[in-house]
């Protein structure tokens, strides 16, 4: 995560993250919503998980609609 972007634009606040697939994986390993989690905090793992599988699709865990079948 070497590069980070920061708008302070009233109104438009919000960050852009770069993150390397070398770390999705870690990032994965370290971090997983409990049920009780934020909506974001389940989106933001959604997103990492998703990603994973388009770099590393042998690597990745399964989605949640693998699991269900």
């Amino acid at each position: 995560m070497d590069r980070i972007y920061m708008s302070r634009v009233p109104g438009s606040e919000r960050i852009h993250v770069e993150i390397q697939v070398n770390e999705i994986a870690d990032l994965l390993d370290d971090f997983a919503p409990d049920a009780d989690a934020f909506e974001a905090t389940k989106n933001l793992h959604r997103i990492l998980t998703d990603a994973y599988r388009v770099f590393a699709p042998e690597l990745a865990p399964p989605s949640e609609g693998d699991q269900m079948s």
